[in-house]
């Protein structure tokens, strides 16, 4: 595998990638185009690193993390994972994609089936991928509700039964079980409260460290990438218009949309990585109950 500019080995690779949503039949020839959602983006996720994925709603984030992995299909460009093509992990199937990457999404309740307890949902991914015997199913998830500071009484619980912090917590428990190398967050805090938010974060913070893991992460709030990220890339209007190490883009960004972004956050709340480039650290609210 290559390595990138920060030395570290390459586990994600993206080069060129553009996608556009097709609009219906319109008299209006710019209705038919449809929407550029993304444009030309290139970037690359390193072993063990957090790239933080920052610009406005409706900048191409989501999108792009749809192309990353595996939902959508990109009309050019090409992807690679552990430096072998994209394709390679969705045939036959996409099981091989799922052994390595995981999804973290934004919508706690959406994420799960409101008709299955939590430990169901969790020994059912264990079933699909073959991880391990039957007999072990149950000891395995509750391993995986241990990682994530959930006690094993959550196994029994319904997703409307337990709070949005430990909806995440528990979505991140099921997403662990493949043991995968890489998890994709797409804004995975925003819709929970700040103090349940630091929770969730530090939890991530804790589980790269323990397990190696890469993370890309999306989200438009600028506080919560700034404490996450070892390096950041921002989107406007579908194109990566600029990428380094976080604290070199926050102190000095070279792109005015990155300044206009970092402009907009109170002066109050923008504190700098005390870690350095190297370490993502804890955040504020670490105690906080969720």
């Amino acid at each position: 595998m290559s390595s990138n500019t920060t030395g570290r080995t390459t586990v994600l690779e993206a080069s060129e990638l553009d996608f556009t949503y097709r609009a219906g039949f319109s008299l209006f020839a710019s209705r038919r185009e449809g929407h550029h959602a993304v444009r030309g983006v290139s970037l690359t996720l390193g072993q063990g690193e957090t790239l933080g994925l920052l610009g406005e709603s409706g900048c191409g984030k989501s999108t792009l993390s749809a192309l990353l992995c595996g939902d959508r299909r990109p009309d050019s460009g090409a992807m690679r994972l552990f430096s072998e093509p994209f394709d390679n992990f969705l045939k036959p199937s996409r099981r091989r994609l799922a052994r390595v990457l995981q999804v973290v999404a934004q919508d706690t309740l959406g994420a799960f089936d409101p008709r299955q307890t939590i430990g169901r949902q969790i020994t059912e991914v264990l079933a699909i991928h073959s991880i391990g015997q039957r007999s072990e199913y149950r000891d395995r998830a509750i391993e995986a509700l241990r990682a994530v500071a959930l006690p094993s009484s959550m196994l029994d619980r319904y997703p409307h039964q337990i709070s949005g912090g430990q909806r995440q917590r528990a979505a991140i428990a099921r997403a662990l079980v493949t043991e995968p190398k890489i998890l994709l967050c797409d804004e995975p805090v925003s819709a929970l409260d700040v103090s349940v938010q630091a929770q969730v974060l530090n939890l991530l913070l804790d589980l790269q460290q323990q397990r190696g893991l890469s993370i890309l992460f999306i989200s438009h709030d600028v506080r919560v990438v700034r404490h996450v990220s070892h390096r950041v890339a921002v989107m406007q209007m579908g194109r990566v218009v600029e990428t380094g190490p976080t604290e070199q883009v926050f102190s000095s960004p070279a792109n005015p949309y990155t300044a206009k972004l970092l402009a907009a956050v109170p002066k109050g709340r923008r504190r700098s990585n005390p870690a350095g480039a190297n370490a993502a650290p804890r955040i504020l609210g670490e105690n906080a109950a969720c």
